[in-house]
């Protein structure tokens, strides 16, 4: 029961007992005074009836006697009038019954009135010729009694409706702040931060809204340092500090996991870029020219191959960069060799370097057998082979013509015609808790492409599908395969289904899986979808509108990769996400690293601030559950703890 209905039900009470005890003292004295104006009304009436009746009686005049008498009676005021002798022989007599018309007979046997009796005697001088009694009737009485009740409650009514008008309306505006501060408590709880501006003038209540604000900002300001504290954790660790990129360890854990990682199937190019002479750069011009010279080198690269989309773009260490492609076809290996030697090319345009000879790149294409050392040494053949061609120059590392990937061409006609057929299987893998690997916390849908070679996982051919334009596309094939094999009995079980960055930009596929998830509200709330972290932070009014679309319907959002780029971490506030996924390449370290577990307890914190679940991804080995497990972290996810099966 609210306060305002237990305020007002505490009026209502008062102002009835009110009511009951000016009732019961009002009708209490009512019916005493009648009493007693009945009693006198009978006596008036017996004593003058007596005076008049004496010499009529004296005479024996019985007709005049009885006119007195009907005169009197007829008034209706007299309940009886008795005439009687000296031996009670009745002379004359008049009754009537007691009527009670407009009076309640509940009214009437609740407060009886007493009808007392008016007596007088007849008197001729000194001798005694009879008695005259008289009743009132009480009739009258009641009525007075009755009107006088009943004018007085519906006094009582109308003023007990204004005042619980009244009340009702100084109540709310009294409790306006408490209704402001439970709306501020359950935003505080559902991870926003609001603060009442407008403080109430009522003393007490204007104390629990600055408190309330006060915990809003504490919180706030709490949270603010848990994630600048996670931001500098990862700077300090993987990221370098003169270009922005990405450091040595960050580049070798995230070749590393690539490589190892089941799901990723990466078959895209490791590069290598280095400059020419750069310790006789840094002694000609001094170490301020060297970093601003690496600054816009890195920049250069990051602009000439931000339609690739690296996996990775690090300094590795002095003058050398490294990246990961995740694409490795002969046209994309071409397109890629002559877009790093255009951005050392325009490091001479930007008045860094005195001639056309920056530097030189050396490109590997991985087939799925090279492990990580192998793939950089292939890598760093094919540099040192390009160092003695000409400036700026590229060289790829010879590869297998029988393991050579597929060229665009084939993959836009292979794509196309699983679309077209609806070849796309689905597969299915569990999230567990770390501590019980029996407690299922949802089911993640995973895509599989089939080929000659057998079925492909999603990264090894949505790289493809996103250049080509066809990922919102497989995005809506996966939904809707989906909800059209979705049971009843599956709705135990919370399902999570990935979408490309392609589909978060496009606001048609936004408004046709709205569409789908208001046609199947059941299926809905038991959804979440979930997008790469390194993909959304380009489009945050996009995100957060599919994040309130989707949580109108019931289903959930989530972020997977997470920890793959340098976003700022502060976005994730206002998301409200259902659980964090994080990255492999950490979790691939926990077991060695401290400084990546120091970084993944910060995270945790920060997720657990936001009421988000922190899981890790890609848990491949018994030490990394193990780390998992140590860490508490809420969830994981790998083919260590369950294997994908179909769905």
């Amino acid at each position: 029961m609210t306060l305002l209905r237990q305020l007002i039900l505490a009026i209502l009470a008062l102002l009835l007992l009110v009511l009951a005890g000016s009732i019961v003292i009002s009708v209490s004295n009512t019916r005493h005074y009648l009493d007693a104006q009945l009693q006198s009304h009978a006596q008036d009436a017996a004593t003058s009836l007596g005076l008049s009746l004496s010499t009529s009686a004296a005479e024996n005049d019985h007709a005049t006697m009885e006119s007195m008498v009907d005169a009197m009676f007829d008034s209706g005021y007299y309940r009886s009038i008795h005439i009687v002798d000296t031996a009670g022989k009745p002379l004359v007599s008049r009754e009537q019954p007691v009527r009670f018309d407009d009076v309640p007979a509940w009214f009437v046997r609740l407060i009886p009135l007493h009808t007392p009796l008016g007596e007088a005697m007849l008197m001729s001088g000194w001798r005694q010729l009879g008695r005259v009694q008289v009743t009132s009737n009480p009739g009258y009485a009641y009525l007075e009694m009755w009107r006088t009740t009943r004018d007085s409650v519906q006094l009582f009514a109308l003023v007990a409706l204004l005042a619980v008008g009244l009340s009702v309306l100084g109540i709310n505006i009294i409790l306006r702040p408490l209704r402001a501060v439970e709306a501020q408590a359950a935003a505080i709880a559902d991870r926003e931060f609001p603060v009442q501006e407008h403080l109430p003038r009522t003393r007490d209540l204007r104390r629990v809204v600055e408190a309330m604000n006060h915990m809003s900002r504490k919180v706030r300001q709490m949270l603010d340092e848990q994630i600048a504290l996670g931001e500098r954790l990862r700077e300090k660790a993987y990221r370098d500090p003169v270009t922005g990129l990405g450091n040595r360890a960050l580049f070798q854990r995230d070749l590393e996991h690539l490589l190892d990682s089941t799901e990723e199937h990466f078959r895209g190019v490791l590069a290598l870029v280095q400059l020419r002479d750069f310790r006789g750069y840094n002694e000609s011009r001094g170490y301020a020219a060297g970093d601003e010279l690496l600054r816009q080198t890195a920049a250069a690269i990051r602009e000439t191959t931000a339609d690739f989309r690296p996996h990775c773009l690090a300094r590795l260490g002095g003058a050398d960069f490294g990246l990961l492609f995740p694409r490795g076809g002969d046209d994309e290996v071409a397109a890629l060799g002559s877009a790093l030697s255009q951005a050392l090319a325009s490091l001479q345009e930007r008045g860094l370097m005195p001639d056309g000879d920056a530097g030189h790149i050396g490109l590997a294409v991985h087939d799925g057998t090279d492990s990580a050392s192998m793939l950089l040494s292939r890598a760093d053949t094919a540099l040192r082979q390009a160092q003695v061609s000409t400036g700026n120059a590229w060289q790829t590392a010879a590869t297998d013509v029988r393991r050579q990937p597929l060229p665009a061409t084939a993959w836009r006609t292979l794509l196309s015609a699983c679309l077209r057929d609806g070849k796309f299987s689905l597969f299915a893998q569990s999230v567990v808790r770390p501590n019980d690997p029996l407690k299922v916390l949802h089911t993640e849908v995973l895509v599989r492409l089939p080929t000659s070679e057998g079925l492909l996982p999603a990264g090894g051919f949505m790289p493809m599908a996103e250049r080509l334009g066809l990922a919102s596309a497989i995005d809506r094939a996966v939904i809707t395969a989906l909800l059209a094999r979705v049971r009843p009995s599956d709705m135990a079980r919370h399902l999570a289904v990935n979408l490309s960055p392609a589909s978060l930009g496009d606001i048609k596929f936004r408004s046709w899986l709205f569409e789908k998830l208001d046609q199947h509200p059941q299926v809905a709330s038991n959804l979440t979808f979930e997008l790469p972290e390194y993909g959304v932070a380009r489009d945050l009014p996009a995100l957060r509108e599919l994040a309130v679309g989707l949580a109108r319907r019931g289903s959930g959002l989530g972020l997977d990769h997470f920890g793959r780029g340098f976003n700022p971490l502060g976005y994730l506030a206002g998301l409200k996400l259902r659980h964090l996924k994080v990255d492999g390449r950490y979790i691939h370290a926990l077991a060695q690293d401290s400084d990546c577990r120091y970084f993944i307890s910060t995270l945790r914190e920060i997720a657990h601030g936001l009421d988000c679940q922190i899981i890790a991804e890609s848990v491949e080995n018994a030490a990394q559950l193990a780390a998992v497990v140590e860490l508490r972290m809420d969830g994981a996810q790998g083919y260590h703890l369950a294997m994908p099966r179909a769905l």
